[in-house]
């Protein structure tokens, strides 16, 4: 396909659907570019490492019989392994340490790269961020942030772009999850002076914050006899709280009160949200999509920014024409919208080169 010229209209609806205050969806495409793994590589690293952690005959052997499978596709190939038979607990903590470790170690290196800053360093989901705050209406919580991504990159460029941050717990050094009949997330209000009708008068208004669903779990929580807590700083990696792939991903975050209040709430925000904007998520994950897909196959407005369209992206496509697609294409990118494709030279599928491009 050759390249050419983008419609005005596309530049138009692009920018409305970033008016509507949307609902961000964080996928590992995102971390991918800061060197954190895709699903191929967790794949291949717990191949290898999860053999030397177990300690059961039974375990090895349904741990080598179901290597081929895993390689292919991790998520499949844990799905070939029965959650009921005796040695699957004992496989479940070995990947869980295992990915645990690997993510604390490449997140460590990321985020020294970006504090360290330099020419290929981008902060582009620091300003992606505030721009998205800045523009939330006054009355608003602010904005939401889903991702399954365990790493903290997120809350890097969160603090970045000097923005408040809440992540469903309260502490300092052992931070617990809230527990009100509100929610998890804290709802706080200011009191500022306004005028009406000429008059100066004090209104209760929300104070904003940026709102953190991490339905998969992340690499700061750890698993304690108190329940999950967030921690910072810590390099531990046994008993993390993360949600691993595989068939007991279900079964952990439905008896794990924590894990279900999270999906609760994410659920509601997203079935308010009039849009979404999807960077690096390939819409591959059944556990969290329930009402995500609902609403994008009801009509919602969406842009995907992201390296390839997988097939359930294409498939949302087709039931929503209007879903803003964009996707590498060689050195460039390609775009689709309403049933149309058009070429550009440059990487628009980068979030950088795409705020560039049309929101700054």
């Amino acid at each position: 396909m050759e390249a050419n010229e983008l419609p005005e209209d596309i530049f138009s609806a692009i920018q409305e659907v970033f008016r509507k205050a949307p609902v961000l969806l964080i996928g590992s495409g995102f971390s991918c570019g800061y060197g954190l793994p895709g699903m191929g590589e967790l794949a291949k690293h717990l191949a290898t490492s999860v053999p030397n952690m177990l300690t059961t005959e039974g375990a090895k052997a349904i741990w080598i019989k179901s290597i081929d499978a895993l390689k292919d596709n991790l998520e499949k190939g844990l799905n070939g392994i029965a959650v009921g038979a005796s040695e699957w607990g004992e496989i479940v903590s070995a990947i869980r340490n295992e990915t645990a470790k690997l993510i604390l170690e490449r997140t460590a290196s990321a985020e020294e790269r970006i504090l360290r800053g330099g020419p290929d360093v981008d902060y582009a989901p620091s300003r992606l961020l505030k721009l998205l705050f800045d523009g939330s209406p006054q009355n608003s919580n602010g904005i939401h942030i889903v991702t399954t991504n365990y790493d903290t990159l997120l809350e890097l460029f969160c603090d970045l772009a000097g923005l408040p941050l809440d992540t469903g717990f309260s502490g300092f050094r052992r931070r617990k999850p809230r527990v009100s009949s509100n929610g998890i997330f804290e709802k706080t209000y200011t009191r500022e002076l306004v005028t009406q009708r000429g008059k100066g008068v004090f209104e209760h208004r929300p104070c904003k914050s940026v709102r953190l669903y991490k339905p998969h779990g992340s690499i700061s929580w750890l698993e304690t006899d108190e329940g999950p807590v967030e921690v910072l700083n810590d390099f531990l990696t046994e008993k993390r709280s993360i949600v691993v792939p595989g068939p007991s991903k279900y079964r952990d975050s439905m008896v794990n009160k924590l894990f279900d209040d999270i999906r609760a709430e994410m659920n509601d925000v997203i079935s308010k949200s009039s849009a979404l904007v999807c960077i690096g998520f390939g819409f591959n994950d059944d556990h969290l999509q329930g009402e995500i897909q609902r609403r994008v196959e009801d009509g919602m407005s969406v842009v995907i920014l992201s390296r390839g369209a997988t097939p359930n992206i294409e498939n949302l496509m087709k039931k929503n024409s209007a879903i803003i697609g964009v996707f590498a294409s060689d050195d460039g990118s390609v775009f689709h919208w309403n049933g149309q494709a058009w070429r550009s030279n440059e990487p628009l599928w980068r979030l950088g080169d795409f705020m560039k491009k049309f929101l700054e």
